[in-house]
């Protein structure tokens, strides 16, 4: 990317985790076993969900690309509601990182999530509900983010409709980007949202949802989003990469990589396309880049562990192909 290309980055984006969440990282030395007693090998703590993902995504981008002070915390800014100590020390891990934070203090205690990696396949996650936020605490939150591209990445908090959350992101005037699955999906989506990025697993069961004809079909599924919606439609398809329906219908497959812990790959994957987008690179640049973050992040250990310039080694071996 050119210095001028970076210079049109006009948005930060502003990265909204609904539900936020303190991450436990606990890696075992043998595979896990019900009723037994594990010694823990490594422990990772940070601020999570999967906005923070996402920034952390954008903010090795923006750090790989920049040529001045300053580029990293100006390209993201994390939000949501927090609350008691736990929100506190969500607050002091994201600075720690250098992450810029917009947030809204709510009754009730940030939830915890334990993710237990022990080598035998996909890591074991025991989360957490987390804290009701009623509708002030979601107007005032909305009210005090700054202006930039806003992504909505996450489940919802108990108590929260999906209909009226969405409805309050309607309300605010401007586009907006959701990750989410279900019902929030179906709202976002009659909401007006701009782009979506479901996996296939979540694109399958939207399209039970609606009875489209073809649900095991991803690329049926986003084309016929698309038509009824108008939004475009990212998809995550794990190694098999990512597919863009919009007004052009793109595949990128994933790089070949080891990997070690792929949580949080499809938030990376968002990040790395809204950045690329925002930084004025074309479809297949941004996709590429996408699957690229989403892949360095899965050899990386997951939780949004990406390096900029790594990303943009591996996009170059990402083959992307346009559709009929």
């Amino acid at each position: 990317m050119t210095r001028a290309t970076q210079a049109r980055t006009a948005r930060p984006i502003v990265a909204l985790t609904p539900n936020p969440a303190l991450d436990r990282t606990l890696t075992l030395g043998r595979a896990l076993e019900p009723g037994t007693l594990h010694r823990v090998a490594h422990v990772r703590e940070a601020a999570g969900g999967k906005g923070v993902n996402l920034a952390r995504a954008v903010a090795a981008l923006a750090g790989a690309a920049s040529t001045a002070g300053g580029g990293v915390r100006s390209a993201v800014v994390v939000a949501g509601p927090l609350a008691g100590f736990n929100g506190r020390k969500f607050r002091a891990l994201l600075e720690a990182e250098g992450l810029s934070g917009a947030h809204t203090d709510v009754a009730g205690e940030t939830r915890e999530c334990t993710i237990v990696v022990d080598g035998s396949g996909h890591p074991t996650e025991i989360n957490e509900a987390g804290p009701e936020v009623d509708e002030a605490a979601w107007r005032a939150l909305l009210a005090g983010l700054p202006d930039g591209r806003l992504v909505v990445s996450g489940s919802l908090p108990p108590g929260t409709p999906a209909a009226v959350f969405t409805a309050l992101l309607a309300a605010r005037g401007d586009a907006f980007v959701v990750d989410a699955h279900g019902t929030a999906l179906l709202a976002a989506l009659d909401s007006g949202a701009e782009l979506v990025k479901p996996n296939r697993r979540e694109l399958e069961g939207i399209a039970r949802l609606l009875g489209l004809a073809s649900p095991e079909d991803p690329l049926a599924t986003a084309v016929d989003l698309r038509r009824r919606y108008g939004t475009r439609v990212l998809a995550t398809l794990g190694d098999e990469g990512a597919l863009l329906v919009a007004d052009e219908r793109l595949h990128a497959q994933a790089p070949r990589v080891d990997v070690t812990n792929p949580i949080g790959s499809g938030d990376c994957l968002l990040g790395a396309f809204l950045w690329a987008e925002e930084s004025g690179e074309p479809a297949e640049r941004a996709l590429a880049l996408a699957v690229a973050a989403g892949a360095d992040n899965a050899r990386r250990g997951g939780g949004g562990s990406v390096d900029g310039a790594a990303v943009r080694e591996l996009a170059r071996s990402v083959r992307v192909e346009r559709l009929p």
